[in-house]
């Protein structure tokens, strides 16, 4: 099991870095298939906000504190209603509606930006975006343990460059993760996994080792090439998502 939840951690770090998303997305559907879904989310939380934590020391400078602001007041008010939330409703039932809607708002955020061609939607100073954003990427990190793809619609229907969307997305997801845990520490009872000391040492090791793979493929990647994998990366957190609570109702 730990050689495996290395590997998920070693894969989505490195496209957190790459990205700016990643480590939630494709790390966490694996973690929680092998921790369960409420040690498995507190534990995606707990290692996301590490991994963002690390992201955000090597692109702090490019951080747009404006859009971040607002982004976390609308995740921050919703995280104590969301585990609220959690705690009276199935699990399941959570993962298929985060799962189908991220679905959704993606495919949505794509015919809209291909209609209008290169312009916005919305002002790029309009603040309500920002507010429903966060609210949903709040949510979704409460509920399932991936707080990206609300962020990665908002970026693609405001043009958001690939590079600034990567540095401010880090604080979001470092405020959102803390957020969330606190918020189900105390209001969902939910309690981390039982590792080891070593174990816990062997995951720190693969965040740093994951930061380190990173690196080495951030200047090799075209913002084009960047954009492709935000999307794409959205899709796989929705559809493993939705599929993690479809499983999860069957069984």
């Amino acid at each position: 099991m730990l050689a495996l939840l290395i590997l998920a951690i070693l894969v989505g770090g490195s496209l957190q870095r790459v990205a700016g998303m990643g480590f939630g997305l494709v790390a966490g559907p694996f973690i929680v298939l092998l921790l369960g879904p409420v040690e498995g989310v507190l534990f995606v939380n707990l290692v996301g906000a590490m991994m963002a934590l690390l992201v955000f020391w090597r692109t702090v400078r490019g951080v747009d504190w404006r859009r971040y602001g607002w982004l976390v007041t609308g995740s921050i008010v919703v995280s104590v209603p969301a585990a609220f939330l959690i705690r009276d409703a199935g699990a399941p039932t959570l993962e298929i509606g985060v799962g189908a809607l991220v679905v959704l708002a993606m495919t949505l955020a794509l015919v809209t930006s291909r209609l209008r061609g290169t312009k916005r939607p919305f002002a790029p100073e309009a603040r309500l975006p920002l507010l429903v954003t966060g609210a949903a990427a709040g949510f979704g990190s409460v509920a399932a343990g991936i707080g990206g793809p609300p962020i990665a619609v908002y970026s693609v229907l405001d043009r958001w460059d690939p590079r600034a969307f990567a540095a401010t997305a880090q604080p979001i997801f470092l405020t959102n993760a803390i957020a969330a845990m606190i918020a189900k520490l105390m209001v969902a009872d939910a309690t981390f996994p039982d590792l080891a000391v070593w174990e816990w040492v062997a995951v720190g090791v693969a965040l740093v080792a994951s930061m380190g793979l990173g690196e080495l493929l951030v200047g090799r990647i075209s913002a084009s090439a960047t954009r492709k994998v935000l999307v794409t990366l959205a899709y796989i957190g929705g559809f493993a998502t939705l599929g993690r609570g479809l499983f999860g109702l069957v069984g």
